[in-house]
């Protein structure tokens, strides 16, 4: 992250946004006296009881919601708060200003460079015969073409470089437009290839992706954009932001595998296909996903054994954030076939009847543990139940895992109180990420002034937590575990360690230390950057130390106080002795 917003700048963002004009672009709304009124976008209702007031907040009387034009935005469209700042400050003409953190400073000029590189391919395509008889022939019509911007990167090594050349070399390096050889010389990366502009949320380009298209090509299938200071492969989803033009509100995604089914997918109308960028899905896509109000993720895999265990790394990612009212399924795929030869052979009934009746994601959890085991073995049914009770132990608590919890009971013919006072045990080693808590979660203690510390820097620079040593980390997640939410936050980044400060915030949003948090995300240390990791290593040593003090003391205090309650009981008992005749 580059930096924070000053709170000052977003005081006066809010100062300035007419949040009658924000809202009534989604909302239709009608004056009433000094307010506007209309249906609430939140929830269904028939009777208007969605107010925005003049003040530049908006409260909903049916369903709660309430907040700023910030937050409005944040909700409706599933924006994380920087980006929800960022867009109202786009709409009024306003460039976000940024706190240096520490580090490089992302260099935003890469968008420009990148922007013109994706106009110069979708240039070539349109002029290459050959090229779009194949795209043609991959059954993608002009539209969908144009929608997502294909374009066509030439044969040669310099094609690119030549056209672009007014940005300068070090700059077509930095957007991964470049390569470098060994002798030094420079080189286009994408070469006779059909190009995929990946872009962010905010529809900017920040990558590509390349196919070749020629039979006799003998490189790789697919390569993309090596990562840069505007592109992280392992956060993006291509295909999100298309997907989101067509239907901002997303309720269901179906995640895929490659660029070329995305496309073919949204050919055949099926327009919410999303795809990882050459890695597994992770914690971090469904974060990014179920933060933008996307309550069902649908995951396509081959039926292969190699299909079925990344269906499993993928429960295994979603798991810490199942929380109620989100959905995984899973759909497999013929022996052979992928969602763009599927939909082009069998059309989109057919695919939209797969997704449909794709597996849940409990009955794909239970499939899996019962997979080589034979149920009428009183020592496979242990096994069952040993093994799937750390997995459940990530589900926050809710309805999913409590019937999990009651199939598993079942299926091991055994007593479904004993495997819950199990559960318990192990989620207190095992616990969920994120602030979801356990039902027999300890009661929290206020933050003490050097947890506060921590905590700002942590939040600031979600990074630094890497920088100490694992057993450092771990032993300050353990002591934190009963905190006021550096511990909620120690345990998240610890499931998620790539996390930057706008996912943190996501990953909280709607939860009561929500505000805390945005508030500290706007205000950075005032320590100089180049001295935060050695205040978070001393702090840490600190804080552990305070702790395990703590500990001791309460340990001999619990001590004195039996001593005493003894010395008491014998003192009654000799009482009692003399008064006996």
């Amino acid at each position: 992250m580059a930096g924070s917003i000053p709170q000052s700048f977003i005081n006066g963002l809010l100062d300035r946004a007419d949040i009658v004009e924000v809202i009534g672009a989604r909302v239709q709304l009608r004056q009433a006296g000094a307010n506007h009124i209309g249906l609430c976008p939140f929830h269904g209702e028939k009777t208007p009881s969605f107010h925005v007031y003049a003040d530049g907040h908006y409260h909903c009387y049916g369903c709660g919601a309430h907040g700023s034009a910030i937050g409005f935005l944040m909700d409706a469209d599933g924006l994380t708060f920087p980006e929800a700042i960022e867009t109202l400050a786009a709409q009024l003409g306003l460039e976000v200003p940024r706190q240096e953190m520490g580090g490089k400073r992302p260099d935003a000029g890469l968008y420009d460079v990148l922007g013109a590189a994706s106009e110069r391919f979708q240039a070539w395509l349109k002029g290459d015969a050959e090229a779009r008889a194949y795209v043609k022939q991959r059954g993608i019509g002009q539209a969908t073409a144009g929608r997502f911007g294909l374009g066509l990167a030439p044969a040669g090594w310099d094609a690119l470089k030549n056209a672009l050349q007014r940005f300068g070399n070090d700059k077509l390096v930095a957007a991964g437009l470049l390569a470098i050889a060994e002798t030094g010389r420079t080189y286009d990366r994408f070469r006779d290839r059909i190009v995929f502009p990946i872009r962010d949320t905010r529809g900017r380009v920040i990558g590509f992706g390349g196919r070749t298209y020629r039979a006799s090509a003998d490189e790789a299938k697919y390569i993309n954009s090596p990562e840069s200071d505007v592109f992280k492969k392992r956060r993006e989803l291509y295909g999100l932001y298309e997907a989101r033009q067509v239907d901002s509100r997303l309720a269901s995604v179906v995640v895929v595998e490659g660029y070329m089914d995305v496309v073919a997918l949204a050919e055949h109308g099926i327009a919410n296909a999303v795809a990882t960028l050459g890695t597994a899905i992770g914690q971090v896509h469904f974060e990014q996903l179920f933060r933008r109000r996307v309550d069902d993720v649908v995951c396509c895999f081959d039926g292969d054994d190699a299909g079925r265990a990344a269906a499993w790394k993928a429960v295994t990612a979603a798991f810490p954030v199942l929380s109620e009212g989100r959905q995984l399924r899973f759909v497999f795929l013929p022996e052979g076939e992928d969602p763009d030869s599927l939909v082009r052979a069998r059309g989109a009934e057919d695919f939209r009847a797969r997704v449909q009746s794709a597996t849940s994601v409990g009955d794909y959890f239970l499939e899996h543990m019962q997979a080589g085991l034979d149920l009428s073995s009183i020592d496979h049914r242990a096994l069952l139940c040993d093994s799937a009770l750390p997995s459940l132990a990530q589900l926050p608590a809710g309805a999913l895992r409590t019937m999990l919890l009651a199939s598993l009971a079942h299926l091991g013919q055994t007593d479904p109180a004993a495997l819950e006072r199990r559960l318990r045990e192990a989620g207190q080693t095992a616990y969920p990420a994120g602030p979801a808590q356990p039902a027999t979660a300890p009661q929290r203690r206020p933050l003490s002034t050097l947890g506060a510390r921590l905590l700002g820097l942590i939040v600031a620079r979600p990074a630094l937590l890497q920088a100490l040593d694992a057993p450092n980390a771990e032993q300050l997640t353990a002591a934190a575990a009963e905190d006021e939410l550096l511990g909620d936050v120690l345990r998240f980044l610890q499931s998620a360690p790539e996390t930057d400060t706008a996912a943190l915030l996501g990953r909280f949003l709607g939860e009561a230390g929500y505000d805390r948090l945005a508030a500290i995300a706007a205000k950075p240390p005032t320590l100089p950057a180049e001295a935060w990791a050695a205040e978070l290593a001393t702090g840490a040593a600190r804080y552990v130390a305070e702790h395990e003090r703590q500990q001791r003391t309460a340990m001999r205090e619990a001590v004195r106080q039996s001593e005493s309650l003894a010395d008491l009981k014998r003192l009654r008992e000799a009482q009692v002795e003399r008064a006996l005749p």
